[in-house]
C-alpha cells in the first residue's frame, strides 16, 4: 500500500516540478539580459517580453497590459528594454490612450529593440488598477 502511495506522491512531484520547467522556458527567463538595479521583467502571452526600466514596479496593486507591435519573425522572442515615452513618443501615447479611453488605464512604458545602429518599437505597457 506505501508504495503507492510513494510512486503516485513522486509521479505528482515530478509533475509539478515539469510545469514549472516549462513555464520558466515559456516565458523566456533563460534568455533574460542582465538587469540594472531596480528593474524588473514582465513576459506576456502575447510574446511581449519586457524588462521595466525607470518605473516603479506596482505589480500588487495594478495590473500590466501589453501590446506587442508587429516585428520580424526574428525579434518576436527579444527581450525590450522599456522606459518611459520620449518627448517625440508623447503626442502618439495620448492618440492611443484617447482611442481606449478605459477607466484607471495608465499609460507606463514604450519597449524598445536596439538592432545595430535600428531600434525598433516592440510595444508598448499599460496597467489598471486591480479591483
Amino acid at each position: 500500500m506505501w508504495k503507492w502511495v510513494f510512486r503516485i506522491g513522486l509521479i505528482a512531484l515530478l509533475g509539478f516540478v515539469g510545469i514549472g520547467v516549462y513555464d520558466y522556458y515559456r516565458a523566456g527567463l533563460n534568455t533574460r539580459p542582465e538587469m540594472p538595479p531596480g528593474a524588473f521583467s514582465l513576459s506576456f502571452k502575447s510574446g511581449l517580453r519586457a524588462v521595466m526600466v525607470d518605473v516603479p514596479d506596482e505589480r500588487d496593486t495594478r495590473r500590466y497590459f501589453g501590446f506587442p507591435q508587429e516585428v520580424p519573425f526574428y525579434l518576436e522572442d527579444a527581450w525590450a528594454i522599456c522606459t518611459p515615452p520620449t518627448d517625440e513618443e508623447k503626442p502618439d501615447v495620448t492618440k492611443f490612450m484617447e482611442m481606449r479611453d478605459f477607466p484607471g488605464e495608465r499609460f507606463e512604458v514604450v519597449c524598445r529593440v536596439q538592432v545595430d545602429d535600428d531600434t525598433v518599437i516592440r510595444g508598448i505597457i499599460t496597467t489598471v488598477p486591480k479591483v
